[in-house]
């Protein structure tokens, strides 16, 4: 349920449904990890100025959208694998700086999603 006192809040989910709803699964897939990353930048700048509570939060939304991409994998795929490993990871390094965080992690994870993400977009254009 959407508060409406945090109208940001309230736009960004309309703006998100509003995109999954007229996304393919190839564009849902880049719509979660820029949502992770997203989520993980938000975090490492709320960490850097001191706002713990803010950096939980935006660590919460990173492994809800880890978990979307984890559940999403075509388990016929032959990196059904490596991703679903690569995932697991991901959540379990976000997870561990939910308690104490720990910035190098949260940027190795930004910059593998990085990686992620420029492959699939070739492999898609290609």
């Amino acid at each position: 349920m959407l508060r409406l006192a945090d109208p940001a809040e309230a736009y960004r989910r309309v703006e998100l449904d509003a995109c999954v709803a007229g996304s393919s699964s190839s564009d849902l897939v880049l719509l979660c990890i820029d949502h992770v990353r997203c989520a993980l930048s938000q975090a490492l700048w709320a960490e850097r100025h001191g706002r713990r509570d803010g950096a939980n939060k935006s660590l919460a939304r990173a492994r809800s959208g880890l978990v979307a991409l984890r559940l999403g994998v075509d388990s016929a795929s032959p990196l059904a694998g490596q991703l679903l490993t690569l995932y697991g990871a991901m959540e379990t390094s976000i997870t561990a700086s939910q308690f104490r965080f720990n910035r190098p992690a949260m940027e190795r994870v930004v910059a593998d999603l990085d990686d992620i993400s420029s492959v699939y977009r070739m492999n898609r254009a290609g």
